[in-house]
């Protein structure tokens, strides 16, 4: 596991490697040419991990929302089987509930604070690698990430356009928020993945009052994220 190999990948390129067939002589037979979705297909089978930017939206009845961009980091676990952590969430939920919060002030969200103890072990990890050549730190941060924010994935297609399924949690703390109140969502994916690009329909369903996410299912949303990034073949 590379994870700061990983992480460098997310920030520098989307684009990194030739995929095996793109290239193909002018003298060849041309019905060696193989179509785009073949050509441009990821063989989820033989990879080992992968990593995915994303973002996603749901929203009920005007100023509710719940918003995520994040980034996360896939491990293979057994045959299509994969175990997936966000290792990044950047988190805003709305609470028109605030006393504070008016039309157009923008204060109306909170933001989590996830994103403050993974950017304090994503320091911690690129510290031991530089100067200790070491993953210590950085499975830590993988581990304590996958328990807080995992989600289990199975391709049901894992060819051309890769299909899968998810089925996951996302926890949070708003520790700097009025109430200091915790976060804790469920949600069953269904993904469609063409070349580097992945559309996500969700359901979720809240085990907790946070702000205006009320305890319940808040229907479907999507999610769009850049990915799987850095495969390996």
């Amino acid at each position: 596991m590379r994870l700061l190999v990983c992480l460098i990948a997310l920030i520098c390129s989307f684009s990194f490697a030739e995929v095996e067939g793109d290239s193909v002589s002018v003298n060849e037979d041309s019905s060696r040419k193989v179509g785009f979705f073949e050509s441009n297909s990821i063989p989820v089978y033989s990879t080992q991990h992968y990593a995915l930017v994303g973002m996603e939206l749901s929203i009920w009845r005007k100023n509710h929302g719940d918003y995520h961009v994040n980034a996360g980091y896939n491990r293979w676990l057994v045959n299509r089987l994969y175990l997936g952590a966000e290792l990044f969430d950047y988190h805003m939920l709305s609470d028109v509930d605030d006393d504070s919060c008016t039309e157009g002030s923008g204060s109306c969200a909170r933001i989590g604070a996830g994103i403050a103890l993974n950017g304090v072990l994503a320091m911690a990890s690129f510290v031991d690698a530089l100067l200790f050549d070491s993953e210590k730190i950085a499975r830590f941060w993988f581990g304590l990430a996958a328990l807080l924010n995992p989600t289990l994935e199975y391709y049901v297609v894992s060819k051309y356009v890769p299909v899968s399924i998810g089925l996951g949690y996302n926890t949070d703390w708003f520790a700097f928020s009025p109430g200091r109140k915790f976060y804790f969502r469920a949600h069953g994916d269904l993904n469609v993945n063409i070349r580097f690009v992945r559309i996500t329909a969700s359901y979720s369903y809240s085990f907790l009052d946070t702000y205006d996410l009320k305890k319940g299912s808040q229907k479907f949303y999507l999610k769009l994220s850049c990915g799987p990034l850095f495969s390996s073949f």
